[in-house]
């Protein structure tokens, strides 16, 4: 299972809104076939693992196999078929999985339909490391709102840019690199108003590698200028956030450019975040990355909405006190109430350190 949980951890950046799931197949201790879930729309790890076994001549060994597997075996058509059929069609003697399928269209199908044609079904296996991976994944379906990450760097004294706003680069090549894995993990990216005056990004994972992520433009004032490259840049699915009373006219432009327009409400205009959350995880939106600025991230956390962190810091120091931190908002007023990361993952990119961890 820690094999499977392993594999699984191999199409991260290609499965969401998939869950990333990983699969063995094993008997008398010999693994016959091991696959994971490769990309959205493509075969199943279960499937993958089947195909491994059989390239390797072990096909009538299945019947006696038992098969371990990150995730529950799903039992609905999806993208693609539930991949208890194919477990039962090859007549496993076992099926042992991590963690159980919340999502409604499939949770307990699987394994029914295999406990009725006579396969021992086992579940809970290693479930706390499985839950581990499947974190974003098993939120949506709780909360029905996006897994959100707030990504930053910033220099060693805590600053985001200089006091003219001047921030490429603080962090080096490598972290800029590592950046780029995590745009391909998620299914949007945000950033605030300020940031695409500022910097005028792209927001676009490079390469790719096939996946797109929506792009959210959040400009509530409507004072974005259409000059920016996101406008003109129709690489992926965009949606354009702006005020209930903005003009028809640039509504109209938008729509030309191809980007879908949301209005936010007089309370949700108010840096309300949760309700644009809610919308987005109706979209079928499972995670979000958050690169910025300040003002988003800090009305993120002082609502209880960031669900992890990476934290880019460069032995640099800027200094001045009107240069920004990256995180503002209302904060916390005791020490007491601090946002404190868990499971933290401490990295070295050359010089820089990322410290990435779970609120």
């Amino acid at each position: 299972m820690a094999l499977a949980i392993r594999l699984a951890q191999r199409g991260i950046e290609k499965v969401s809104p998939n869950p990333p799931v990983g699969a063995v197949i094993v008997l008398r201790g010999q693994i016959l076939g091991q696959g994971w879930h490769k990309k959205v729309g493509g075969p199943h790890a279960e499937v993958e693992a089947i195909r491994s076994a059989i390239r390797a001549g072990h096909q009538n060994k299945l019947k006696k196999a038992d098969i371990y597997v990150s995730l529950e075996p799903c039992g609905h058509q999806g993208r693609t078929p539930p991949c208890s059929a194919a477990i039962i069609q090859e007549s496993f003697r076992r099926v042992i999985y991590s963690v159980p399928d919340p999502n409604p269209e499939t949770r307990g199908k699987g394994p029914r339909a295999m406990r009725k044609k006579g396969i021992e079904v086992i579940s809970n296996f290693l479930r706390t490391e499985g839950e581990e991976l499947l974190a974003p994944y098993l939120f949506f379906h709780r909360e029905g709102r996006p897994w959100v990450l707030s990504k930053w760097a910033m220099s060693l004294d805590g600053k985001i840019s200089t006091r003219t706003g001047d921030s490429k680069w603080i962090s080096n090549e490598r972290s800029r690199k590592f950046v780029q894995s995590l745009r391909r993990r998620v299914d949007a990216i945000l950033v605030g108003t300020e940031t695409y005056a500022k910097d005028d990004p792209l927001l676009l994972p490079r390469p790719p590698r096939g996946r797109f992520p929506l792009r959210v433009i959040l400009d509530r004032q409507g004072r974005l200028s259409r000059k920016l490259q996101i406008f003109s840049d129709a690489r992926g699915p965009r949606i354009y956030v702006t005020a209930k009373e903005a003009s028809a006219a640039r509504v109209r432009w938008m729509e030309q450019q191809g980007l879908e327009v949301w209005k936010l409400s007089a309370k949700e205009q108010r840096f309300n975040l949760g309700p644009l959350l809610k919308r987005l995880g109706k979209r079928g939106i499972t995670q979000i990355l958050v690169e910025g600025g300040a003002e988003i991230h800090g009305a993120l956390l002082d609502r209880g909405l960031v669900n992890e962190v990476a934290a880019f810091i460069a032995p640099k120091i800027i200094g001045g006190e009107a240069a920004p931190s990256p995180v503002g908002g209302n904060g916390v007023l005791k020490m007491a109430q601090v946002h404190s990361l868990k499971s933290l993952n401490i990295k070295r990119f050359g010089e820089d350190v990322l410290v990435h961890g779970r609120l």
